[in-house]
């Protein structure tokens, strides 16, 4: 059993290893008690190794550095070269639900004048330069990632029949969105500490 005192100076240990200082511990040293290790052997040279490890991480870093100069970290040409495209060329293929009656009568609610929302419109923005991210990544969860921590939450607001931005969406197209919250304007003198912070 170890014991330890309480400071470091007066480390002890009665174990059978003989540890005494942790700042003398070296991982790299050979045990010479111990018969099964046979010193002329090269591959037990701790300096090699350890040169061996920094070599392998120096080429890592190169790399890197190289991949930055070729351009590899540099913006990756969308598929899509607006989010008009990417949704009548993508999303509304793709995306498939059983729709309420709309006008408010509640299920799903989807207007093809989607663009008239702004809301509808900055999530679907938002939602597409998400799916290009993950359309061009070289990780396979990607495209997992999109659909569960981006697309979903998204439909979920978008596709509200309820309080969604297209909620009462009707055939004839007299619903036209609800109007923007109103909002004051902030005090002059309570502006200045807001932006002071």
């Amino acid at each position: 059993m170890v014991k330890l005192s309480a400071t470091e100076d007066e480390w002890q240990s009665d174990d059978e290893t003989g540890y005494e200082n942790p700042y003398d511990y070296d991982p790299n040293a050979v045990d010479e008690n111990d018969p099964t290790v046979d010193r002329d052997d090269p591959s037990l040279d701790p300096d090699e190794d350890t040169e061996e490890i920094a070599e392998d991480e120096d080429a890592e870093f190169e790399d890197v550095e190289a991949g930055e100069e070729d351009g590899e970290l540099a913006e990756i040409e969308p598929m899509y070269g607006s989010v008009v495209e990417w949704v009548e060329g993508w999303f509304t293929k793709v995306i498939r639900r059983k729709m309420g009656t709309g006008g408010g009568e509640g299920g799903l609610a989807w207007d093809e004048r989607w663009w008239l929302y702004p809301e509808v419109a900055g999530r679907l923005t938002a939602a597409w330069y998400a799916w290009e991210e993950a359309r061009a990544s070289d990780k396979p969860s990607a495209m997992s990632n999109w659909w569960i921590h981006h697309l979903e939450p998204h439909l979920r607001v978008i596709l509200d029949g309820d309080t969604g931005p297209m909620s009462h969406a009707k055939a004839d197209g007299s619903f036209q969105g609800w109007p923007e919250l109103p909002h004051q304007s902030v005090p002059a003198d309570l502006f200045t500490v807001i932006t002071a912070d």
